[in-house]
């Protein structure tokens, strides 16, 4: 009986160490348009803050930045499949991109980009601290293809936009 009670005891603690994520760092890698990682660091156990970068440089196509931050807050925080809710800004500079302004005409020489919307998303944990996110977000603005021009060239146009994306995160106890 003490070794049933004893074993209840540290299954217990365990998980609710698991469940402590205050003060915590995250390390996540996402797929979003301007791909990135970002790291998140936990508020309270439901309340984190992610900010992110991404960059790259090619000779044919030059630089490209991407800088932005995410809250998120966790609905089940401790739970292995823990859905969330998340808000953010993106901010991109790229010399690949194209604007469209309202009616649909061309903004020529404008190569950066703030974006900014929320969603919901789920985390599920995996083992040794490491989980795949899922999420789906209504973003202000939308990246299109540009028919029949040179690869890489994107658009950008105004509107609500529904985006998803996949990713991993690693987190630092």
């Amino acid at each position: 009986m003490r070794v049933v009670a004893g074993a209840l005891l540290v299954l217990a603690t365990a998980t609710g160490a698991y469940a402590q994520d205050q003060g915590s760092v995250a390390l996540d890698a996402m797929t979003t348009p301007g791909r990135h990682f970002g790291l998140g660091y936990y508020v309270t156990d439901r309340l984190s803050i992610r900010p992110s970068l991404g960059f790259g440089y090619s000779d044919g196509y030059g630089a490209v930045l991407n800088l932005g931050t995410d809250a998120r807050f966790e609905l089940l925080p401790g739970s292995r499949l823990n859905p969330y809710l998340t808000a953010g800004f993106n901010y991109q500079r790229n010399p690949n991109l194209i604007q469209y302004n309202g009616q649909g005409a061309l903004v020529p020489g404008d190569t950066d980009t703030t974006r900014y919307g929320a969603g919901a998303g789920v985390r599920t944990y995996l083992k040794y601290g490491v989980s795949l996110v899922g999420e789906g977000r209504v973003m202000n603005s939308s990246f299109v293809d540009v028919p029949g021009s040179y690869y890489g060239a994107e658009a950008i146009k105004p509107g609500a936009h529904f985006e998803a994306a996949v990713g991993l995160s690693y987190v630092f106890h």
